[in-house]
């Protein structure tokens, strides 16, 4: 035994005696400015650290630099160069003990270049289905399709990449960092300075920070958490929207940095970047409201400085763009780079107003921002595709935004004039053409009407309708005239005042039009009969028959978000959830007695339902009653599973002897601990085939009800394309009482 045991040691001690070191992490830039420049990287053992550098190839000079061990025992490096001229290349190479870099270079920023170029990419966490994705976007997609666009070198097509957070799957996995980040965009890193902000995925681990060399400007005790640093003209603002970092501290940081921004001559931009989204098509149960107070400060100071801005994101695994309505402010989304996709109708999804395109594709962001007189910035979607189709480099997405420039021309607001007298339920705005200087196309078109011409801060219709929509794959604004809109929500015999502005698509909005006044015409339906359709006055109006029924706000109690206004009813509850809820609304009808014993009268629902999952189960339905309550006949209830919100609702001819109408809503929770059953702007109306209402002799009992004629507000009420049941304008017309006998549905998703 001893004799083979001396030569199995020696065996064993050869090859430790004959390591030779190896790089874990390739040499990657951090910090640049115009005079210095720090290079990282990792290696398995401890040994020194250098790195050699000049204005060619040759090299020359020599820079030292510092080690230490990480987290994982490995020595991780740095070396600062300093002193270098704006504007110049540097080759070098780095070296530790035995091994060193292969030969490459960067340019060194310029102090007030023309124009600056980002990548920005995220969430490129492994997805085990498609391994390589990171990898592929960076080798075939980013590095061939910038130096195409430049016609020339990397480092002339990219100054910077952005990285709104999760580079990895895990964070505290310390190999994953190598093999899911650092060496699929070594080739680009290498080359270009990376400033990342960390996702939930990073579970703030130390490792990040080990890793990155960030700008050590943010609140004392916060550095490297949020940060701010200049690339060119652009201020890039960097954010941590992860939990335990959602605190007014990091607010007031970013509020002293926008107001130094404001006052600095020398910045034309502000790009913010932050994981979390404050809204999001593709998966909504991954909004931060928090992330909303940030998008707030920055609206507000692009409004008051004169200057845009962006707030860039992940978190949500595909691309989205939009804008904010009154502020020269862009939302992007720029996942997703490897995380698995989140693909039309896997998630609660919503189609929001701001954003005018989402795409369940892998891709990244291209934005270049160019001074001069007329500063502007332009983005660049470039996808890869996705499990179902394959795109190799296609621009899915470009826009260009200016801080200067023409605004369209004053649209004029042509009908309806005073003289006009049109169709409450069936109006139609129409503007002038529109018109700009600099030729952008037309972006987007902004309507009101209100009481009153001092009244537009409250209108009752208040529609911004945007040139593109690109939702579930299919563009919903294809083929629409923003010169004109339809309506029909208004109430009957009522003045009215309207204006509309246009929108170029550099996000510059025209003034208002001059305002017009006009009286509509009498309905042939009532108007909204029901109290408080919308949950915006609490529960007021409606009687809570089984379980809890809660009028929430957006968000609240991690509730969705209501279709329209500030709150829904959520009939099962999420602040104080039961399995099954109940509640309704009975609206007494004996002043139209005569016309309902005639066979005259019909009554229309229209409400739109929704859940947070596609599990809850929200439901409403008509119930007719006699004069003594007993129920007479009943609607169709509707119900459904989907996240999506979805107008229901149908006109039926109303029973002889009714002489009330209930509402009834349920909801019924089938997963989950909350009821996530959502209903919202409930409208009932009823409609006459004979010109004017009369008193039932019979309805003695209801002679109160003549309050209930005009009850109700109409303010959330119907918008866009009527069904085919709401056009006419009454009388006996057999058609018309023929289709009204059997009832007639609509279902209309709001997209």
């Amino acid at each position: 035994m001893r004799w083979t045991s001396f030569p199995l040691l020696v065996v064993l001690l050869i090859p430790l005696g004959a390591h030779a070191q190896q790089v874990v992490v390739a040499p990657y830039l951090q910090l640049a400015t115009s005079s210095e420049v720090t290079l990282r990287w990792e290696t398995d053992v401890a040994s020194d650290t250098f790195v050699d550098y000049g204005a060619t190839s040759t090299l020359g000079t020599t820079e030292a630099g510092e080690s230490w061990t990480s987290i994982d025992g490995t020595t991780l490096h740095r070396v600062t160069l300093s002193g270098l001229t704006a504007g110049s290349t540097v080759h070098y190479v780095a070296r530790s003990g035995s091994w060193s870099s292969t030969p490459t270079s960067f340019v060194v920023p310029e102090e007030d270049p023309d124009a600056v170029r980002f990548i920005a990419v995220s969430d490129m966490q492994r997805d085990g289905s498609n391994p390589n994705v990171f990898r592929d976007l960076i080798a075939d997609g980013v590095l061939p399709w910038v130096q195409q666009e430049s016609g020339g070198d990397l480092t002339d097509a990219v100054q910077a990449m952005l990285v709104p957070g999760d580079l990895v799957a895990t964070g505290n996995s310390y190999g994953q960092w190598e093999d899911q980040f650092f060496t699929p965009a070594a080739p680009l890193m290498s080359r270009v300075p990376t400033y990342p902000v960390p996702g939930n995925h990073e579970a703030d681990t130390p490792i990040f920070f080990e890793y990155f060399d960030l700008p050590m400007n943010g609140t004392p005790g916060y550095e490297e958490h949020w940060w701010s640093h200049d690339v060119g003209r652009v201020r890039v603002v960097g954010l941590d929207s992860n939990s335990g970092y959602l605190i007014q501290e990091q607010l007031d940081w970013l509020d002293g940095v926008l107001a130094d921004t404001c006052a600095d001559t020398g910045i034309d931009f502000v790009v913010a970047q932050l994981h979390h989204p404050y809204l999001s098509e593709l998966w909504t149960p991954g909004e931060n409201l928090w992330s909303g107070s940030v998008v707030a400060r920055l609206e507000q100071w692009s409004t008051d400085c004169g200057k845009p801005s962006v707030h860039l994101f992940g978190h949500t695994h595909g691309y989205s763009r939009g804008q904010s309505r009154d502020h020269t402010h862009l939302w992007v989304n720029v996942a997703t780079a490897g995380g698995a996709i989140d693909y039309w109708g896997e998630w609660p999804q919503r189609d929001y107003d701001e954003f005018v395109v989402t795409q369940d594709e892998w891709g990244f962001v291209y934005l270049e921002a160019e001074s001069g007189a007329d500063p502007s910035l332009r983005l660049r979607r470039i996808s890869r595709g996705n499990r179902d189709v394959t795109r190799d480099n296609e621009v899915m997405d470009d826009l260009t935004i200016r801080s200067t420039g023409a605004a369209p021309d004053q649209p004029v607001a042509l009908t309806p004039s005073a003289e006009d007298v049109p169709s409450p339920e069936e109006t139609t705005f129409l503007a002038s053409a529109y018109a700009e200087a600099d030729g952008d196309p037309h972006g987007a078109t902004h309507w009101q009407v209100a009481l009153s011409c001092d009244g537009f801060e409250v209108p009752v219709l208040d529609r911004w309708v945007q040139h593109r929509n690109e939702y579930g794959g299919v563009d919903l604004q294809a083929g629409v005239d923003l010169t004109d809109l339809f309506t029909d929500s208004l109430d009957s015999e009522t003045e009215y005042c309207w204006r509309v502005r246009y929108r170029d698509q550099s996000l510059a909005w025209s003034p208002w039009s001059e305002t017009v006044t006009f009286t509509t015409g009498r309905a042939s339906f009532t108007n909204n009969l029901l109290a408080n359709g919308g949950a915006e006055e609490g529960m007021t109006g409606w009687d809570i028959l089984e379980g809890v029924v809660e009028s929430v706000e957006g968000g609240e109690c991690d509730a969705g978000q209501p279709h329209a206004g500030d709150r829904m009813f959520v009939v099962g509850g999420v602040c104080d959830p039961s399995a099954f809820g109940a509640a309704s609304q009975t609206v007494s009808v004996g002043l139209w007695g005569g016309q309902i014993d005639g066979g005259e009268a019909t009554a229309r629902l229209r409400g739109w339902l929704s859940d947070w999952g596609g599990d809850d189960e929200p439901a409403m339905q008509l119930i007719f009653r006699d004069g003594d309550g007993s129920e007479l006949s009943r609607g169709t209830r509707f119900a459904m599973t989907d996240a999506s919100w979805t107008e229901f609702g149908e006109d039926l001819l109303v029973p002889a002897g009714t002489r009330s109408v209930e509402v009834r809503l349920e909801g019924t929770r089938n997963a989950g601990s909350d009821n996530d059953s959502y209903i919202d702007d409930l409208q009932l109306r009823l409609r006459f085939s004979t010109e004017e209402p009369g008193d039932d002799d019979d309805a003695g009992d209801d002679d109160d009800a003549g309050d209930d004629d005009d009850a109700g507000d109409d303010d959330d009420g119907l918008e866009g394309d009527s069904c085919s049941c709401s056009s006419g304008a009454g009388g006996a017309d057999a058609a018309w009482l023929t289709l009204l006998m059997v009832g007639v549905a609509v279902r209309r998703r709001r997209v």
